[in-house]
């Protein structure tokens, strides 16, 4: 693949999505990692259980993202680049 902006912008959707899935399991499991329990104060339990749901569909956005990226791939030279 060629090294543009777009490609620079596919590594970072990689990234946030690898931090996302982190935080989703983080907040799901109440552990950092193992031996690690996070302390949510109670008054902010409320607001971090809904959390899991906004950072899932935002991992869904980036897969469909990061999938048509690596579409593009494949495509015979001479197609169009994809575009945002």
């Amino acid at each position: 693949m060629q090294d543009t902006p777009y490609d620079a912008l596919i590594e970072d959707c990689l990234q946030e999505r690898a931090s996302l899935i982190g935080f989703i399991e983080a907040i799901e499991t109440g552990m950092l990692a193992p031996g690690m329990p996070i302390a949510i104060p109670d008054d902010m339990k409320p607001k971090v259980t809904l959390a899991p749901a906004a950072f899932k569909q935002a991992v869904d956005e980036l897969n469909a993202l990061i999938d048509a990226y690596e579409a593009s791939a494949v495509e015979p030279q001479g197609q169009n680049s994809p575009t945002i």
